[in-house]
């Protein structure tokens, strides 16, 4: 099996204050397991076809400003010709124009290991007034080494009490639906932005005042030591700020050395936006997406699977249980609700998987292959766990 090198996700559920459902992106150039993405596949080509690329070419309609403020006077909210004297006062204009408005934001991540290309996310959120009705999807696609890609898929759709996610991988859709746990900013802000501006403030110095279809556009450039702390720059930043606090674009790049970039591109596409429509897909969540069921396997040997109900809801009876070693699947269906409960799953001599309160007798049980893939699914169809190991 080759190994996926890709950038490092955060799981959907992470969101609090950092990058709506995908997380705060942890920024590593190195071999991982495969990353999660936003858009499923039949969404791919429009999601990448939103995604700017690079804001590098000056847009259209954009004259340099004659007259703008000089000395200590303001040029954006906490911007002055000094650079970032209030990063502060600068996020909460940004944070406050878009939630007014509605908007639309585009975001682009890209890892490269060893000067290839390892990992791509193309994310995109669409949020009305208020940023209570909002709709964030995107696609990861890692390549491992020797070139294959590999696409992953994630959707959420958020209203005032809930959030429900979509996930496709490896032609699978899985459904998850909760309370909405994280307020509407939350989806604002991604991979590093915040901490950027707060913490390398200093570093941002004015490189132009433009005018941009009438509105002031300020460009600050930073150069920043934050990979080793050896005093020497390995991070530039870009971010062009209109008049009104709106941070219309942001690129940064980290360089790990040795062929090993994070790059990162955030664009402001709109501000206003109405309330985006509800996502077809939601007709088909099944209502098992619901439940909140906690599995994992505690053991695994050559007779037996052992899995553990660890919190939450219980699987209900008529779950079905499914194993698969040495490619053959073997299939079960549970009688009595599963949970606080251990079950050991096994193939008796006749070929049928077994789920026992107790752990069989070697002698019982065929042998298990060194790979086996073990899935929960609710009697509606909706997945409750599913996980590969070996030993």
């Amino acid at each position: 099996m080759s190994a996926v090198r890709t950038v490092v996700l955060a799981a959907v559920v992470v969101l609090a204050g950092c990058s709506g459902f995908f997380g705060e992106t942890t920024e590593t150039a190195t071999p991982s397991e495969t990353a999660s993405g936003g858009v499923p596949p039949a969404e791919t080509e429009t999601a990448a076809a939103t995604a700017t690329p690079s804001p590098t070419q000056t847009p259209q309609g954009t004259v340099p400003e004659t007259d703008s403020p000089s000395g200590d006077q303001r040029l954006a909210p906490g911007i002055t010709r000094d650079g970032i004297v209030n990063p502060v006062e600068l996020m909460s204009a940004h944070q406050r124009e878009l939630l007014a408005a509605g908007y639309e934001i585009n975001q682009t991540v890209v890892s490269t290991y060893n000067g290839s290309v390892s990992n791509r996310l193309v994310v995109h959120t669409t949020a009305g007034p208020g940023g209570e009705i909002a709709y964030q999807n995107g696609t990861s696609y890692g390549y491992d080494f020797d070139g294959n890609e590999s696409v992953t898929g994630n959707a959420v759709w958020l209203n005032t009490t809930s959030m429900v996610t979509r996930h496709v991988k490896a032609g699978t859709t899985t459904y998850r639906v909760q309370p909405r746990l994280y307020p509407p900013e939350s989806l604002i802000w991604y991979s590093g932005l915040q901490r950027d501006i707060q913490f390398a403030a200093d570093e941002y110095e004015v490189t132009s005042v433009d005018r941009r279809d009438g509105v002031r556009v300020v460009t600050l450039e930073a150069s920043i030591d934050r990979v080793a702390g050896d005093d020497i720059d390995d991070t530039t930043s870009t971010l062009r700020i209109d008049e009104n606090g709106v941070i219309r674009d942001a690129e940064t790049e980290v360089n790990y050395g040795t062929g090993n970039v994070y790059h990162t591109y955030y664009a402001v596409e709109q501000v206003g936006s109405e309330p985006p429509e509800r996502p077809a897909w939601l007709d088909a969540v099944p209502p098992s997406a619901s439940l909140d069921v906690g599995m994992d396997v505690f053991g695994f040997d050559e007779t037996s699977v052992e899995l553990v109900h660890t919190y939450g809801d219980a699987a209900p009876a008529g779950s079905i249980v499914t194993v698969v070693s040495n490619g053959t699947l073997y299939e079960a269906t549970l009688d009595d609700p599963f949970r606080g409960d251990t079950l050991y799953l096994w193939v008796d001599a006749d070929g049928e998987l077994r789920a026992t309160a107790d752990r069989p007798d070697s002698t019982a049980a065929r042998e298990l292959g060194p790979v086996v893939t073990v899935t929960v699914r609710a009697p509606d169809g909706g997945e409750l766990f599913s996980t590969s190991l070996g030993r």
